[in-house]
């Protein structure tokens, strides 16, 4: 919404102006209303990012914690509206938000985050490397032995052989790591449907013209009448 009303905050003026209602824009001020956007804009781009639905993202978690801990890093540009939010929303995002084992590990199985440099502690990462190798002899543990396996593949048809060959890549893939990357940071559907859906109203809302809305709520206010 705030977005919105940057975009068009000409257009928005001119409006009340027309109305005689200009008076509401006393206390906002366009630079402060672009910087609240521009503060706001690091949220969005972490809740989108967090809330895929077809891709990996809880090895994304930590990653963005830390991004958003140094967006709200004080800077000397900040006035005292924006220092005291800065501090406020800090303080939440430490109380709310907490890194734990899992979200350390598909870290540590992602190609990419595999080196854990934003795990500052050693002890972090020593027990992240203890975990991992606990699953990987417990995994080794529950397969079959290396005859069982090769006489299962060479006793099986042409048809699923080849199927396996194709899927062979897919295959590689230790274990752990697809236990953990294919988690989501959220688990619930709906929550994501639901913010997604959101988004794509604010979007559409955003197009329309002052002009428009104006046509809108006044056929909203005649067909309430009838």
């Amino acid at each position: 919404m705030l977005e919105w009303i940057s975009c068009q905050y000409e257009d928005v003026c001119a409006l009340l102006l027309e109305k005689g209602e200009e008076g509401r824009l006393n206390d906002l001020s366009e630079d402060t209303l672009n910087a609240m956007v521009m503060f706001l804009q690091r949220f969005k781009e972490a809740t989108k990012a967090l809330e895929a639905s077809k891709t990996p993202t809880l090895h994304l978690t930590a990653v963005w914690l830390d991004r958003l801990k140094r967006h709200l890093q004080p800077s000397s540009t900040d006035n005292l509206t924006f220092s005291s939010l800065k501090a406020k929303c800090l303080r939440i995002l430490v109380e709310k938000y907490e890194i734990h084992l899992l979200h350390k590990l598909a870290m540590f199985l992602h190609p990419k985050l595999k080196s854990l440099k934003l795990l500052v502690e050693e002890h972090s990462m020593e027990t992240v490397h203890n975990e991992v190798r606990r699953l990987v002899n417990d995994i080794k543990e529950r397969r079959a032995s290396p005859t069982q396996r090769v006489a299962t593949v060479s006793s099986a048809p042409p048809e699923k052989r080849a199927r396996q060959s194709r899927d062979y890549p897919m295959s590689r893939i230790p274990l752990p790591a697809m236990s953990a990357l294919r988690m989501n940071f959220k688990r619930s559907a709906s929550e994501r449907d639901f913010s997604t859906a959101g988004f794509v109203v604010s979007e559409r809302r955003s197009q329309l013209k002052p002009g428009t809305i104006d046509y809108i709520l006044f056929l909203h206010s005649n067909l309430k009448k009838h």
